[in-house]
């Protein structure tokens, strides 16, 4: 098989350099920091987009010479799914990474096909500009899109297909953090909860109006709502990790019309925290319009 038998007219196509090639041992696209990952996840598409592992020149890093400064693999991920990466990768294998490389590698995202290039072709012979920016400290362990002018010299290459372990499928219908997601709706319920409660309070001022729904309905509608959300901010359209250690990336829920004081079906959806914060009071066409200038648009 050919490279260029895989790839689209609107393919993503990205490289991040890797230690050793993806496979039965190591299915996981690995990340030494979430936001790193929640970032790479919102661009990425399952399906359509693909990513180049590259070995790197450290012999520590990459011990077998055959891998250093090689095209190692092609995978897809599951970019919605981030998880520890001892939840998907061999055991033994996870256990000597992390004596060498204790506290690296610590997250990853499921690789749900994987092809491994022939003979492993040298990264700045056959993806030459990419390849070069990856001496920038910025685009360290990041992946990053291949320069549109490789993508000839790449097409030609060819692979061979890999099997992922069954389990990985499995996972992921399993993995998708229960625990953690039902962590933040209650996180969340019980601020709205809070907010009812003190509504109408002397402070230095009077707490807002709030009124809500019930512990029990609130719980039901978000997870109605994070549904229809498919799992992202109703402002930004980012992916909300649950479980998320960043403060501007929790997640929060936002009065889609701040007027209105309740927090009920018509007027709720799910948000970053960031996100909510920006928007305070504006309406979501003063959002939208913010978020253009903020994403460079007219």
């Amino acid at each position: 098989m050919f490279l260029k038998d895989l790839l689209g007219p609107t393919t993503g196509l990205y490289a991040k350099s890797e230690w050793a090639p993806a496979g039965p041992k190591w299915p996981a696209l690995s990340f030494s920091q979430r936001g790193v990952a929640n970032r790479f996840g919102n661009i990425y598409t399952r399906g359509s987009d693909f990513v180049i592992t590259v070995g790197t020149a450290n012999p520590r890093d990459t011990q077998d010479p055959a891998h250093r400064q090689r095209l190692l693999s092609l995978v897809d991920v599951e970019p919605n799914i981030i998880v520890n990466t001892a939840e998907l990768v061999d055991p033994d294998t996870w256990q000597r990474a992390q004596q060498t490389h204790p506290d690296r590698w610590k997250l990853s995202m499921p690789i749900v096909r994987c092809w491994t290039f022939t003979g492993f072709p040298e990264a700045k012979k056959d993806m030459a500009l990419t390849y070069r920016s990856f001496a920038n400290p910025t685009t360290r362990g990041r992946p990053i899109r291949v320069d549109e002018s490789d993508r000839a010299t790449l097409l030609p290459l060819t692979l061979t297909a890999m099997d992922i372990p069954p389990y990985i499928e499995q996972r992921l219908h399993t993995i998708p953090d229960d625990i953690l997601l039902n962590r933040d709706f209650t996180r969340i319920i019980g601020n709205i909860l809070g907010s009812v409660a003190r509504a109408g309070t002397e402070r230095t001022g009077f707490y807002p109006e709030r009124n809500s729904l019930n512990f029990s309905d609130l719980f039901r509608l978000f997870g109605e709502i994070w549904g229809k959300q498919h799992g992202r901010c109703g402002l930004c359209h980012g992916l909300i990790v649950p479980g998320e250690e960043n403060p501007l990336l929790k997640m929060s829920a936002d009065r889609i019309d701040s007027a209105k004081k309740a927090y009920d079906a018509e007027n709720v959806h799910l948000t970053h925290v960031g996100c909510n914060l920006a928007k305070s009071s504006a309406s979501i066409e003063e959002w939208e319009d913010f978020l253009e200038i903020l994403r460079g648009g007219p």
